[in-house]
């Protein structure tokens, strides 16, 4: 995991501890992800998505002699990590990422610097780029990253299942084709 800037690594260890301490599930998305099904890239903030229900209060006070709350909004928490300086973005609700009580089903344990961190499956992990589909970032390669590398082992059926139920079947269409050209 060279590629996750120390800093990164430090906090997401931290941040893990915490949550775990509190009972907290969650799943780990954005860029770190990546390194279990694309390329490894770097990235200089952690995304979480809260799976248990914590109120805004409960989570900023188990937070709050580390990490700075700098943008508190209704579906997402933004903080800094005030030792590494760190980004951390916190989304409230599974939905907002993409996610769904099937995906749940499907989450899988990987392990950064000998932690344990949940992440999405990779056809769910393609899900909550498509959904971010955010300008001048790297989702759209990191899309096309994963299907390059987990081709053969995409589970085509569920992934186009999930973009019909996020308005993205689209995309996966567009992709798909991509991939073809790209593969020959």
């Amino acid at each position: 995991m060279s590629y996750i800037p120390e800093q990164v690594r430090l906090c997401l260890k931290d941040l893990v501890e915490r949550l775990g301490r509190r009972r907290v599930r969650y799943v780990v998305i954005g860029a770190l992800p990546i390194h279990f099904y694309g390329r490894p890239r770097t990235s200089a903030d952690i995304d979480i998505v809260l799976i248990s229900h914590v109120s805004k209060e409960k989570l900023q006070k188990a937070l709050a002699d580390r990490y700075t709350l700098y943008y508190n909004g209704k579906t997402v928490m933004k903080f800094i990590d005030s030792a590494t300086g760190t980004g951390v973005d916190i989304l409230l609700s599974l939905s907002i990422a993409g996610l769904s009580q099937e995906s749940l089903k499907k989450l899988r344990k990987v392990e950064v610097d000998d932690v344990a961190i949940t992440i999405p499956c990779p056809e769910d992990y393609i899900i909550t780029k498509l959904k971010a589909r955010r300008p001048d970032t790297f989702d759209f390669s990191d899309v096309m990253s994963v299907l390059l590398n987990m081709r053969e082992e995409i589970d085509w059926n569920y992934l186009m299942k999930r973009a019909e139920e996020e308005g993205l079947a689209h995309l996966i269409k567009y992709y798909k084709e991509g991939l073809k050209w790209k593969t020959g």
